[in-house]
């Protein structure tokens, strides 16, 4: 069965310290070992994007979890559909934190955000998850694509 891929955009209800990004990526790669996905998280500060790969009912799943968090406001799905291979082929969670300004990568994931707040597809795909594709794989080590 194909891996299916959803990645959504939220407002973060508060700003999070470099070291609570830290222990929040220690306990997501336990958890996405046992239940068999990948994926990547970003964060600037203010928002988080993440892309999650795998079975479609334990996605599904794990982003009603992500919704009900407390760290996450107006959590939108930007996109959810079926993919040849897992981007993050190899990950339990790749987490990727640029909250300052003066990160290279910052803007790029800034212009993201901003696009998928827009909305709109290109060719299937929403802008953002296009750059999002293109962004991610500056982050890869092992991808299956």
């Amino acid at each position: 069965m194909p891996p299916h891929q959803l990645i959504y955009l939220s407002q973060t209800s508060r700003a999070l310290t470099s070291v609570y990004f830290l222990d929040i990526l220690e306990v997501v790669k336990r958890n996405n070992a046992s239940l068999g996905f990948s994926g990547s998280l970003f964060y600037n500060g203010g928002w988080f994007l993440q892309m999650l790969e795998g079975d479609v009912t334990v996605i599904n799943s794990v982003y009603r979890r992500i919704e009900q968090n407390e760290r996450h406001q107006q959590s939108q799905v930007i996109y959810l559909g079926t993919a040849s291979c897992r981007v993050y082929s190899g990950r339990t969670m790749n987490m990727i934190n640029l909250e300052k300004e003066h990160d290279s990568k910052y803007d790029i994931l800034d212009d993201i955000i901003k696009a998928a707040t827009r909305g709109g597809l290109v060719e299937g795909l929403s802008p953002a998850v296009k750059r999002l594709k293109v962004f991610s794989s500056g982050y890869l080590l092992h991808s299956a694509c």
